[in-house]
């Protein structure tokens, strides 16, 4: 009997397992843009970016105006294991953001919700008054066209 049970558990763990297979990662994409207009300098409207992960370490980076960057990246989902999470530091001619450093993805959370609909890929705006997340809204559909709102998520401060 005990033997039977302890077989029936095994069996039932390894359908759970499956079953959850297909969530437990994921494709994630980060895109950092720079949308500064409105500048005589060309060096003002530059964004300096340094963005890691837990493993990586992205660097620093300059992105001229109507430029970005993208990363793409396996993402682990699985509770307790969830932990692909991106942060980032921007400095503009502007200034800095408040917060020193910017979590920009994260599996943890309602983080992901913030992006929009999906919730696997982040966009975020540098525009000449703050950094921006742009939300997804809509996703195409018949249109093939996304829908946006930008959500202004920090103001450039001075901290010099």
């Amino acid at each position: 009997m005990g033997r039977d049970l302890g077989w029936c558990f095994f069996v039932a763990t390894v359908v759970v397992v499956a079953a959850l297979l297909p969530t437990l990662t994921m494709a994630g994409r980060l895109e950092l843009k720079n949308e500064i207009s409105g500048v005589a300098s060309v060096r003002k409207a530059k964004l300096a970016v340094r963005c890691w992960s837990n493993e990586d370490d992205l660097g620093w980076d300059m992105i001229k105006p109507k430029q970005s960057r993208v990363w793409t990246f396996t993402t682990m989902n699985m509770w307790p294991f969830q932990k692909t999470e991106f942060r980032c530091q921007f400095r503009s001619g502007f200034g800095t953001t408040n917060e020193d450093v910017v979590t920009v993805f994260s599996v943890k959370g309602g983080f992901r919700k913030e992006c929009g609909v999906g919730g696997d890929e982040c966009f975020w705006v540098g525009k000449r008054d703050g950094l921006y997340l742009r939300r997804i809204v809509k996703d195409g559909g018949g249109d093939s066209r996304r829908k946006y709102v930008d959500v202004l998520k920090s103001k450039w401060v001075w901290k010099w």
